[in-house]
């Protein structure tokens, strides 16, 4: 089924990728419920279907592209999908369902389609590295504030958190412990950080450790969240900007995360692995859609899948025992569900980090290209209105490449993105 002779590879190095793959990312089982439950739903729910998602979305890519990519609810995405969409856009949470699996199905015709490669080419580098470092930015900023670690007060400045509250304590105790093993350049680092912050959480009276003190248990019920979505804003500008939001970041993550992950296998290998792109996308979309039918945040490739392509997986057997693992992590869901957010607020630093590299690929010498990009990061970090957010700079983007006479580097696709975004900010307005 995999060819693993094919791929010059064997059972034993593929197992073996998987587990290394799933310890690097099991964190998410932690982080995910810790991050979504902030807009209301159910964390033993969240677990459930944060494991299914991740075992779905695993085999999807096992069995349509034959990777060895796992799958699994996006950091990030999940911030945006509870912080941003519902919390601040007003969303109820089967609307925001409801805008994933509209997202998927178009992210799934688009990566049948040559449009694909089209929008991708055409659209600005530049902005594309913005709206990831934008992201960034906001994904940072909600792991401090929701922690307590950084507040807001209205009228005032953002300020530092109460440094006497335990948990503020440990937000930044595990802050300190995560960039130390980074530094050190520790490959478990985001999950070492969580497991060791919340085991210092246990004296400091912040992790509640679990009834009864088992930590196997049957998986909670998911049927809160499954199955949930509501199309009844289908037309509304908020729904619509949700899907656009989850469309953009899904594409662009996609993108971003396939083309880094093959080069792991170096220039060669992964020369003969990149006419599996479109398989990627296709598998990539479908679980989207999977998470979606499952009430959740969007599903993702992880870039942790990098670490069993560093040791040879190359199929998807990888993927495959990473789905049997997270199986097999659904029956200790006390463990997991006793992580406090002051544990996982860390883990969403890290990510923002990760997310702010690609600013050192704009080209700050180019004021047509820089400032608009730097616009869109600062607009998405203080006022967390993605859609918006660009709308805004891409309008500076154009207008300042008309003033600046090249107008030739505007495309159609540009031009006709930039009508849309003109006719959004136009009705804001208006209203």
């Amino acid at each position: 089924m995999f060819k693993l002779k094919d791929h010059q590879t064997t059972p034993l190095v593929e197992i073996s990728a998987g587990l290394t793959t799933f310890c690097s990312m099991v964190y998410v089982l932690a982080a995910n419920p810790g991050i979504l439950s902030a807009a209301g739903a159910p964390r033993e729910a969240l677990f459930t279907a944060t494991a299914l998602a991740a075992i779905g979305g695993s085999l999807i890519m096992a069995l349509v592209a034959n990777l060895p990519f796992a799958v699994a609810p996006g950091m990030g995405i999940n911030a945006i999908f509870a912080f941003v969409i519902i919390l601040t856009m007003g969303l109820t949470w089967p609307q925001a369902v409801a805008a994933v699996l509209v997202a998927g199905a178009l992210f799934f015709l688009l990566s049948l389609s040559p449009l694909r490669e089209k929008i991708l080419r055409d659209i600005p580098a530049s902005l594309q590295y913005a709206v990831c470092g934008g992201v960034g930015l906001l994904i940072a900023g909600i792991g401090l504030i929701n922690s307590q670690a950084v507040v807001l007060t209205t009228g005032l400045p953002p300020a530092l958190g109460d440094l006497g509250l335990p948990q503020v304590q440990l937000v930044f105790i595990g802050l300190f412990i995560t960039a130390s093993m980074l530094a050190m350049k520790f490959r478990y680092a985001v999950l070492a950080g969580i497991v060791v912050s919340t085991l210092i959480g246990i004296p400091m009276g912040v992790t509640a450790l679990p009834s009864g003190g088992g930590i196997f248990s049957l998986p909670p019920s998911p049927a809160a969240l499954a199955f949930t979505a509501d199309f009844s804003t289908f037309a509304s500008f908020d729904f619509l900007s949700a899907v656009l939001v989850f469309l953009f970041i899904a594409i662009f993550d996609s993108l971003a995360g396939f083309l880094g992950l093959f080069s792991i296998m170096g220039e060669k290998e992964a020369a003969r692995y990149r006419h599996k792109m479109g398989r990627a996308f296709i598998a990539d979309s479908l679980a989207m859609i999977f998470s979606g039918a499952l009430g959740m945040s969007p599903n993702t490739a992880y870039g942790e899948s990098g670490t069993g392509v560093a040791v040879g997986g190359r199929t998807g057997l990888t993927a495959l025992t990473v789905a049997a693992c997270f199986g097999l992590a659904l029956f200790c869901s006390p463990l997991f569900l006793a992580i406090p957010f002051a544990a996982i607020a860390p883990a969403l630093v890290v990510v923002g980090w990760y997310m702010l590299s690609p600013l050192g690929r704009i080209d700050f010498k180019d004021a047509t290209e820089s400032f608009p990009a730097i616009l869109v990061v600062v607009l998405i970090g203080l006022s967390w209105k993605i859609s918006d957010s660009l709308a805004v700079a891409w309008l500076a983007y154009m207008i300042m490449k008309t003033m600046a006479g090249r107008v030739r580097e505007l495309n159609a696709t540009v031009a006709l993105v930039g009508l849309v975004f003109a006719a959004k900010l136009g009705c804001d307005f208006v209203l």
